[in-house]
């Protein structure tokens, strides 16, 4: 008897074993197969080893179907799996859910999209046979335009009248959609040709992936002198090194470096995994690739359908896959038959790491694990990647002049406390953000702002008592969006009727506090009511092609002022910019995070290197209440080594990444006693291993989620601490307390090297 070990799609750190009957077809790794599991339930799961050990200590069920002629899962990808279970405390059923689409893992499965044709019926493909049907048509006027129409668009009218069969044109083949777009008739109308025979559907399948056009090599540019300088500095990194970090001020052109790295790939038969951030980013991204690359190229990210995805997957396991992949985070669970190299971009960028659900995967960690070689490029490195570099870990390349010679941006900083002790700030703007938009906006110009906050205003308000409503699911306060009229918690999604009366004290004077870009948006709509005005935020962006939309009239010149938050800050080219307005660096600088300056740092920069990228030098006006602290002054000066030298040793110092390793263990349940019951006990039992390396428990920042109260606890591990032996301690843990009654409901996950 055969035996197949096979991962189910629910959250246990286990596989499970099922006998593989006599006569089924060969069941092989990286097939799918369908399975009972527990009381009355079916999983399509993935098998993952095959093998003729029959468990004692329970009896085995059957496979019940393989679904499957072929793997589609290799066994590369199922190493990776683990890889990540492993590292990031993960069940592999999680991680198995989120690499594939879908429709890979449903038992009804994948259907594949088809689209309705109309031909003629056998009997009416001769030229005697159409005759007969036109005369027949003759009084019914609808039913003959439709049919003369079918006609003239598929060819038939061409056809000669020297036989029974056509000698003419061969009769092409059109859509139902096509033959009511062009006749105007309606679908009864159709449906009566049908029932005279005369006409007849019929599915075609069809493909949902985008024809990207030719392979066009001979338009990649040539490089600058600094660019090709940087260029053969990386292939010779890439020679010692698994991993380099290209360090590039922003314009530099570290996009064309990429290009011909992905050329010299593609010649020596290699694919290419290009990862971003954002998907707003792979609309200009995909543009200039796909101008070069054509049909070699094939996007991934979470905007597009699952039976896209599906297609996608399908067509990189498939004899033709795509050799270059342009994706966001989840593109790196991509299957690669021959992959050669992964560009991470903007590998700073907080986006690349999962939060919820688990696995909560780092997508740079896991790139390089795929064990090719690595390109992480970027104008502002995260410290950790900086400082691999620094000690030798990493190779680093750096490109410190702007393409074509353009300079950095000169950026002044305006006090805004002194501006509003004064009176003189109007709403969130500056007079001197105000005058220098004006004359931008003068000149034919653009302009944008950076605004770190969506939502009209952050808080609502009681003048009277100090009132400020809260979602009654979460332990955060309400976000007020002016254009729903509702006040929506940014947590659990729950929205709530903005209250006529202060439910306190009965006051109706309620005000909302605080700036938001939807806020930003009026504000600047009253003072520049000739301006085209544009806001890029979560709450602009929901629909798939909204990100296209925006940033396709902004870079024509349909809209002249761009207002958003991170999303605007993440290597878009705009060649109008000449003004970047930063409302409120304070929002940035005062999170409780030992990473606040190092992101403040980063988005600020990488916000401030959208202005002047073409023609001239750009101007950022950075508002802040605390323009004495050190990082406004290197955001200022562009240094960003004087930045690391400053938090590294504050790293060391304090034992933070990366120095050390850290690791979040939360507890969740909807009674807040159990919950801190059991917090404390999980910190009790991991202190008899780790020690002093356990701080906590604790409530995190935001400690109530959709009526869960969380608390946390936190791991400081040093660097070469036996992580498989803490994994086994931490799990135990975990094991022993679910075997407790009173935390039976209570959840317990972890979040590993957290950003």
């Amino acid at each position: 008897m055969r035996y197949a070990d096979v991962i189910l799609p629910v959250p246990l750190h286990a596989t499970f074993t099922y006998a593989i009957p006599e006569g089924m077809v060969v069941v092989v790794e990286g097939v799918r197969v369908l399975v009972p599991f527990g009381r009355g339930t079916k999983y399509v799961g993935l098998v993952c080893r095959v093998h003729d050990q029959q468990p004692q200590d329970y009896a085995v069920k059957d496979i019940e179907a393989v679904m499957d002629v072929a793997p589609i899962v290799t066994s590369s990808q199922l190493k990776l799996w683990q890889w990540i279970g492993n590292y990031y405390l993960s069940p592999i059923g999680d991680v198995y859910k989120a690499a594939l689409p879908g429709g890979l893992k449903a038992e009804d499965g994948y259907k594949p999209k088809t689209e309705t044709y109309i031909r003629l019926t056998e009997q009416y493909r001769n030229v005697t046979a159409l005759h007969v049907a036109l005369n027949v048509l003759a009084r019914a006027k609808n039913q003959l335009n439709v049919f003369t129409e079918y006609l003239a668009l598929s060819g038939w009218d061409q056809v000669e009248e020297t036989g029974l069969e056509p000698t003419g044109p061969q009769p092409t083949e059109v859509t139902r959609e096509e033959v009511m777009n062009v006749s105007g008739c309606s679908s009864a109308t159709l449906r009566q040709l049908e029932q005279r025979q005369m006409l007849e559907c019929y599915e075609v399948e069809v493909g949902r992936l985008n024809h990207g056009g030719p392979y066009r090599p001979e338009l990649i540019k040539p490089l600058s002198a600094a660019q090709e300088e940087a260029y053969n500095q990386l292939l010779l990194s890439m020679m010692k090194k698994q991993v380099t970090l290209l360090h590039g001020v922003t314009s530099s052109g570290k996009t064309e470096i990429y290009i011909h790295l992905i050329q010299r790939a593609l010649d020596r038969k290699e694919q290419v995994l290009f990862l971003m951030p954002e998907i707003a980013l792979t609309v200009q991204m995909m543009q200039r690739l796909q101008r070069v690359f054509g049909d070699r190229l094939g996007i991934y990210h979470s905007r597009y359908s699952d039976a896209e995805r599906v297609e996608i997957w399908q067509k990189q396991l498939s004899e033709n896959p795509y050799d270059v992949i342009l994706g966001a985070r989840s593109a790196v669970l991509l299957p690669f038959q021959r992959l050669g190299l992964v560009i991470v971009d903007e590998e700073h960028e907080t986006s690349y790491k999962q939060q919820d659900p688990a696995p909560r995967y780092h997508a740079r960690s896991v790139a390089i694990m795929l064990g090719t070689k690595v390109v992480l490029g970027t104008a502002t490195p995260s410290l950790e990647s900086y400082h691999n570099a620094m000690t030798g870990k990493y190779g680093l390349v750096e490109l410190k002049e702007r393409y074509q010679g353009i300079e950095l941006p000169e950026i002044q900083i305006v006090d805004t406390a002194d501006l509003q002790h004064r009176k003189m700030m109007h709403g969130a703007f500056s007079p001197l953000l105000l005058t220098r938009m004006r004359e931008a906006l003068e000149r034919g110009e653009q302009v944008i702002l950076f605004q770190n906050r969506r939502g009209f205003a952050p808080v609502v308000e009681c003048r009277q008592c100090g009132w400020v409503p809260t979602c009654q699911h979460c332990d955060v306060s309400l976000t007020y969006h002016r254009q729903l009229n509702q006040l929506t918690c940014h947590y659990c999604g729950y929205t709530y009727k903005i209250p006529s009366e202060c439910p306190c004290c009965g006051s109706t004077n309620l005000h909302s506090r605080g700036y938001g870009t939807e806020k930003i948006e009026e504000q600047v709509h009253e003072m520049f009511p000739e301006a085209r005005i544009a806001r890029m935020d979560l709450d602009t962006t929901r629909t798939r092609n909204a990100y296209e939309r925006i940033i396709s009239d902004f870079s024509t010149g349909r809209t002249n002022i761009l207002i958003g938050t991170q999303m605007i800050s993440k290597g878009l080219d705009f060649d109008k910019v000449s003004v970047v307005g930063i409302i409120n660096a304070d929002s940035m600088l005062n999170y409780p995070d030992f990473r606040a300056y190092e992101h403040a740092f980063m988005m600020m920069a990488q916000v401030s290197g959208r202005a002047g990228r073409k023609g001239k030098r750009g101007l950022v006006i950075l508002q802040t209440k605390q323009k004495e602290v050190s990082v406004i002054g290197q955001v200022v000066r562009n240094d960003y080594t004087s930045l690391y030298k400053e938090l590294i040793a504050e790293r060391q110092a304090f034992r933070y990444p990366p120095y050390y390793h850290l690791t979040y263990v939360f507890l969740r349940h909807r009674q807040e006693n159990v919950v801190n019951t059991a917090a404390i006990e999980m910190g009790s039992r991991l202190r008899q291993w780790f020690g002093g390396r356990v701080l906590g428990p604790d409530k995190p920042a935001v400690a109530k989620v959709k009526s869960q109260n969380i608390r946390k606890l936190v791991l400081k591990l040093e660097n070469g601490i036996d992580m498989k032996k803490v994994r086994e301690y931490l799990l135990l843990a975990q094991t022993q307390m679910l075997a407790d009654k009173r935390y039976s409901s209570l959840q317990v996950y972890y979040d590993v090297d957290p950003l």
